[in-house]
């Protein structure tokens, strides 16, 4: 291979390809030849993808990297291909996995796929095989978008989708940074019904923004008045006077079942596929609005939720200070949990509330842990058939 590309194979390609771009002039072309250079610079790209992830996987195995003074592989492979080091990880990950994976890897080779489909696929197959081939034919005749779309459903349905949760979870995170204009720039990593919540609470700002806005005969951008609404958010703007409502579509048998299996669907419009258990755990802090389906056709459509009282939730913060549980001690950013699920029936009453910290919360609403006991005794059992 070293041969090959020393040779007049690699380096002779690069060379002629930096030869015919030096040269390349787009205004003597016309449209359907543009269109006709644009596919083939595209294919180009996709087969450069290939042979580059391919062989950063080889300079990671023989360690030939460990010779520069470069942290990882990944960090010798950003250098080197003047990229960042997020895509180097993922162009390596994408590598390691395709290993077990030849459909995919053929389709890699002959530049039918993207570095981008086929990091989606590798994600998604994981231990089930049996999905390869489906998928590698979706890539090829749906769009990006479709091909993610469809693969984010996979990993839902998926024995291992409380595990996806749990490891979004784990990772979420909000950043901020000034630019040099000096403005302040935000960026956050949340979970799906987490971040659905996030857009519900905002949504009922910028309605009260863009009215005002529109009252003072004023005209701007929506991503303008998105960011006042988040602005009067952290000034309490909303007064606790409108609750957010948030849409999920789910399989009936599915809501009643507690998961997913094959084919059967919960997930927010519009973000995406979340566990059912999550859908549950939704009707604690919103008004939950649930499209319930058999296949595509809607069977029913169910607003419920809870709007906790003043008084009861006054109780509360002066009866759980802290985190309910056993043990922990954890006082800021509480969640208020109904002990027996709002969506099993548990009322909202103060004896069938409880103050818990995220973390046992989700412990609760994901991995089958139960609150048991009453106030000053409460209990933490885990479940009876643990996830793995």
């Amino acid at each position: 291979m070293v041969e090959v590309a020393e040779g007049v194979g690699l380096v002779g390609i690069a060379a002629g390809l930096r030869s015919v771009v030096a040269g390349f002039e787009p205004d003597g072309l016309s449209g359907e030849a543009a269109v006709r250079a644009l596919e083939v610079f595209a294919e180009i790209e996709r087969l450069g993808a290939a042979g580059k992830a391919l062989s950063a996987r080889r300079v990671e195995v023989t360690r030939a990297w460990q010779g520069s003074g470069m942290r990882s592989a990944a960090h010798f492979m950003a250098a080197r291909c003047r990229s960042s080091v997020r895509s180097a990880v993922e162009s390596l990950e994408t590598a390691r996995r395709l290993e077990g994976l030849p459909a995919t890897a053929q389709a890699l080779r002959s530049g039918r796929l993207s570095a981008l489909q086929a990091r989606e696929i590798v994600t998604t197959v994981g231990d089930r095989p049996q999905l390869e081939a489906e998928l590698v034919a979706a890539a090829n005749s749906e769009t990006v978008t479709a091909l993610q779309e469809r693969c984010r459903a996979v990993r839902a349905e998926g024995p291992g989708a409380s595990e996806i949760y749990e490891q979004v979870r784990r990772g979420r995170y909000l950043r901020h940074w000034s630019d040099e204009e000096g403005a302040l720039r935000l960026e956050a990593r949340l979970c799906a019904d987490q971040g659905a919540k996030v857009l519900a609470a905002l949504a009922v700002q910028e309605r009260s923004v863009f009215a005002t806005a529109r009252r003072a005969g004023r005209r701007e951008p929506y991503e303008a008045y998105a960011a006042d609404a988040l602005v009067a958010l952290a000034e309490g703007g909303g007064g606790g006077k409108a609750v957010p409502v948030v849409q999920v579509r789910v399989d009936y048998a599915a809501l009643v079942r507690g998961q997913l299996e094959d084919g059967e669907t919960c997930e927010i419009p519009g973000i995406g596929p979340i566990p059912v258990a999550s859908a549950r755990a939704l009707a604690e802090d919103c008004i939950l609005k649930v499209l319930v389906t058999k296949g595509v056709d809607v069977v029913a459509v169910a607003h419920g939720g809870r709007t906790i009282p003043a008084h009861v939730r006054s109780a509360l913060e002066i009866r759980d200070p802290k985190c309910v549980i056993p043990g922990c001690d954890v006082r800021d950013r509480l969640e208020i949990d109904h002990v027996v699920p709002f969506a099993d029936g548990g009322p909202t009453t103060l004896d069938n509330l409880a103050r818990v910290c995220h973390r046992h919360h989700a412990m609760k609403t994901h991995f089958g842990w139960v609150i048991g006991g009453r106030s000053g005794a409460w209990t933490w059992d885990p479940p009876e058939d643990p996830p793995p």
